[in-house]
């Protein structure tokens, strides 16, 4: 049988990477490492002489001087002569988890320094993303004369005109593509900004929020404003940028994955009293991984933006007083409870509604009556059901909020910014995977056809091919073989978890359990047998073949499951080819 499999129940079309067996053998010999392990990483597309860097990635290697970002120094300037002068600051954060822990990320760093800034978080649904006119008017009459944004401010032309109009300084803290025109502002850090030369696009705003926090240091110590001997640690706050990196799903290549490599490490010493407040509500007992960053902290700390109080996130990092953060958690589990009811409603609205768009490259979706804290994590499961790009619309007039979530090769914020320009939104951006947007919802039918207008033009350029790391036989995949792939660990965007094929498959035992999930059980030519389940499939084309289908290739992800002190394998089905 050929390396490509076609007609999956999910209509894609996977093939194993080609892996040259002369690279294999090098990188064994050299490290010292198994056939397996040096499969995976050469599937990486990893050079040879950097595969020891990717086993053990070092911030020192990755990460360049701060000041070569543009506006850095003049960042650091501002904030240095508002330490000097005694100014108030405000830090004015995104109310989702990069927003939070950039927020905190700062806030933490300026105590140390001396310094104690106040936090803005806007409310989602009253004010809406970024800088507002009503927020800075009342930070300026608070008598604070410097505010720094994070994740937020690069597209907020008439907001940052008006804080200049009230000599209110800005300083904007940014990894969201901007347009060709630059908003008015003291400075603009943001690596993505088209006179950027450091190649750190890949950042999320809590990374470029850490070089902020490394350049402002090493100006203080110089200017004699703080010693170094009592200066901040910046290893200690690796696990804000760790769990802000995970959580924005920005690609975890070079910085990104020595950031949260060295701070799933700093996390695991649960020093950041939010954060074990939450492991501890949470009951998660393990040494964290991104599992834990990205499916237990995040979705507990996007609650409260989502559907409660946008300050709690940014409350909880930053407090060091372990009973309100214990108070603040509890609340935040519960409001992430009512986010999953509210989710699973707008969800199963939105395929409804997909059902009627079955030709359109993006899905543009949209409902009366949907909360918009819920609009983003609808739009990932979308996409993950329907293969495609996806954005989903609360309607509210001429304040209908979306976001959406996108696939590798298409760009949705840039084609949202595109939109923008054209006079379609109110008001829009984002970076590759994921956008957020105004419009009028008069204008939504518009968005949807210039969105697959302008991605039928691309279309010839979007890589259609989904790759399969290894083949391995049911009698192969055992926990200790699995166990070594801790070592290319972390897993995310940029270096996905390995997926493995398993071919000529028996099925056994269908069934379906926690009402949105499929398990059963494989076994192949060599009579072994292998727990399987398919997350959230009841309903779905590749449901439909489990519970129907005897006889197939399997394709998925191998995690290890422990009972009663014995471990064993289970697979993760992803999808299925019929046979």
């Amino acid at each position: 049988m050929s390396n490509n499999y076609y007609n999956s129940v999910k209509q894609k079309s996977w093939s194993l990477k080609h892996i040259e067996d002369r690279k294999v053998n090098k990188i064994v010999q050299d490290l010292q490492i198994s056939d397996f392990l040096a499969r995976i990483i050469c599937a990486r597309d990893i050079e040879i002489d950097s595969v020891e860097d990717f086993i053990e990635p070092s911030l020192k290697k990755h990460l360049p001087s701060p000041l070569l970002i543009k506006d850095m120094s003049l960042a650091v300037d501002r904030i240095s002569k508002a330490f000097i002068d005694k100014e108030k600051i405000a830090i004015f954060g995104d109310y989702d988890v990069d927003g939070a822990t950039s927020s905190a990320v700062l806030y933490k760093s300026f105590k140390q320094f001396g310094v104690e800034p106040t936090i803005y978080i806007p409310d989602r649904q009253k004010e809406g993303y970024g800088p507002n006119e009503n927020a800075l008017k009342s930070l300026k009459d608070k008598g604070i004369s410097l505010v720094i944004t994070v994740d937020c401010g690069i597209t907020s032309f008439s907001q940052l005109d008006y804080a200049k109009k009230i000599n209110l300084d800005i300083i904007v803290v940014d990894h969201h593509a901007p347009e060709a025109k630059l908003p008015n502002a003291i400075a603009l850090v943001n690596p993505n900004r088209i006179d950027d030369t450091t190649n750190l696009g890949m950042l999320a705003a809590v990374g470029v929020s850490f070089m902020l926090v490394g350049a402002l240091k090493h100006k203080l110590i110089n200017i004699g404003f703080i010693k170094e001997e009592n200066s901040i640690n910046l290893s200690s706050i690796l696990d804000l940028v760790a769990l802000g990196t995970v959580c924005d799903v920005v690609p975890l290549v070079g910085p990104n994955r020595a950031f949260v490599k060295h701070g799933l490490k700093v996390m695991s010493k649960r020093q950041n009293t939010g954060i074990n407040a939450l492991f501890e509500i949470s009951n998660v007992e393990d040494i964290p991984n991104v599992f834990h960053a990205g499916f237990v902290l995040g979705p507990r700390i996007n609650a409260g933006g989502r559907v409660g109080e946008s300050d709690l996130g940014a409350k909880l990092l930053t407090t060091d007083d372990m009973n309100y953060a214990k108070k603040i958690s509890i609340h935040l589990n519960t409001l992430n409870e009512e986010r999953k009811k509210l989710e699973s409603d707008v969800l199963e609205e939105s395929k409804i509604i997909a059902e009627n768009y079955n030709n359109d490259s993006i899905l543009v979706l949209c409902g009366d009556n949907w909360h918009p804290g819920v609009i983003g994590i609808v739009a990932s499961r979308i996409v993950e059901q329907y293969n495609k790009p996806a954005i989903i619309i609360a309607k509210n007039g001429d304040n209908s909020k979306g976001s959406g979530r996108s696939l590798s090769g298409i760009d949705i914020g840039g084609l949202i910014t595109m939109a923008k320009q054209s006079g379609i939104l109110v008001n829009g951006g984002g970076h590759p995977m994921a956008c957020g947007l105004t419009i009028n919802e008069d204008k939504i039918n518009d968005l949807r056809l210039f969105l697959n207008k302008k991605n039928a033009k691309q279309d010839n350029k979007i890589k259609k091919t989904y790759f399969v790391d290894m083949a391995l036989s049911v009698s192969g995949a055992i926990p200790d073989l699995i166990k070594q792939l801790r070592l290319v660990e972390p897993f995310g965007a940029g270096n996905p978890e390995p997926k493995f094929i398993i071919k000529n498959v028996n099925l056994f035992n269908p069934k379906i359990v926690g009402e949105n999930h499929i398990k059963c059980s494989i076994s192949d030519s060599t009579n072994h047998r292998l727990d399987a389940i398919a997350f959230r499939s009841v309903g779905t084309e590749l449901g439909k073949s489990l519970l129907n289908n005897y006889h197939a290739h399997v394709i998925g992800r191998l995690k290890i499951s422990e009972w009663n002190g014995r471990e064993s394998l289970q697979m993760h089905i992803e999808d299925v080819i019929e046979l």
